[in-house]
């Protein structure tokens, strides 16, 4: 064996156990990133759990079947059970049966392609009972077909309560503006409005529409005689009174101010409405409450003018407010105690 190709051979040698150090060295590194890779995918990872365990939603995956295949810790508190127990169950397994019949047909859907957005309410094991807001967003494989659907869920119980509360606020705050303080029939600014919208109404219509308009007889003697105490137990008795001989829910009764009240009879004629009036003069005097001051009657009486027409684009509800107020006029001078009917605006 020559010594040139000895030299040669040692020279190829050399050179592939400088390629086989630089190789293990290149593996080393790659093997180095691969380790800080996985040990930063990792720490993304638990990052990313303790983000969907922290988070006061539920996050979820549930595949075609209906079975649970992820679920973050919301589950796992909200329904007292560990994740290894609602994994690869079914929704109605976990939420109940009635719970799942009220959101079905949005599984449906979504199952369909077509993401979905609801609320619903459900009990919990421990017997609370709660809002949800959920969102439910499809989920495709690589040949667009629906593999299952990623499923959001977030209590809206506080915020339903919230909204509840203030419901009933504004219900309490309606009645304290609509309301009157001391009868407890509707006030004056109740009884412009609704006018005023029943008007509209029988102009569209072409209904009569009706107005009773009273007023407590000699009142002013009776908080002299029996003190203004009584005198408000008395105007709270009769307006609770015609309350309850008006029957229709669309009569309204509004104290007009002071010791006078109206009642508006929306669909009425002139004969009605003068029947009605007849009706709430009995009852009132039915009460029987003495009157020992009055000139008028023993007991407690009102007078009441009642005025009915149909409205017409050139009139407006004044119209029928004087109109009745000319019949209570007219009822007070013929003596009092009794009422009286408008006809100057025809029979409606």
């Amino acid at each position: 064996m020559d010594a040139n190709y000895i030299s040669t051979l040692k020279q190829r040698v050399r050179q592939l156990a400088l390629e086989l150090e630089q190789t293990k060295a290149q593996l080393q590194l790659e093997q180095q990133e691969r380790a800080h890779v996985e040990a930063t995918l990792r720490e993304s990872n638990e990052q990313l759990q303790q983000i969907l365990n922290s988070t006061d939603a539920g996050i979820a995956f549930v595949d075609a079947e209906r079975r649970y295949q992820f679920v973050n810790r919301f589950y796992e508190v909200r329904f007292n059970r560990s994740r290894e127990s609602i994994l690869n169950k079914y929704v109605w397994d976990v939420i109940g049966e009635e719970a799942y019949a009220s959101v079905k047909d949005y599984v449906e859907r979504v199952l369909k392609g077509e993401p979905q957005s609801f609320e619903f309410g459900m009990a919990y094991l421990n017997g609370d009972c709660a809002y949800l807001t959920s969102c439910l967003t499809p989920a495709f494989n690589s040949n667009q077909e629906v593999i299952g659907y990623y499923l959001f869920v977030f209590d809206s119980t506080e915020r339903r309560r919230l909204e509840q509360s203030l419901q009933a606020a504004n219900t309490k705050l309606e009645k304290l503006v609509t309301i009157d303080g001391l009868t407890q029939v509707a006030n004056r600014r109740k009884f412009d409005d609704y006018l005023e919208q029943e008007w509209r109404r029988a102009l569209h219509s072409q209904q009569p529409l009706s107005l009773i308009m009273f007023d407590v007889d000699a009142f002013k003697r009776y908080n002299d005689y029996y003190g203004h105490q009584i005198g408000d137990a008395c105007l709270i008795s009769i307006a609770q009174t015609v309350k309850s001989t008006v029957e229709r829910t669309t009569d309204v009764v509004a104290r007009y101010g002071g010791e006078e009240f109206v009642v508006v009879l929306p669909d009425t004629n002139l004969s009605g409405s003068a029947a009605i009036a007849e009706q709430i003069q009995q009852a009132i005097k039915a009460l029987a409450i003495p009157h020992e001051a009055s000139t008028v009657s023993p007991i407690v009486s009102v007078s009441l003018g009642v005025a009915s027409l149909v409205p017409t684009a050139t009139g407006s509800p004044k119209q029928l407010i004087a109109s009745a107020d000319r019949a209570l006029y007219a009822a007070k001078q013929q003596g009092r105690d009794r009422y009286v009917v408008d006809s100057t605006q025809g029979e409606g």
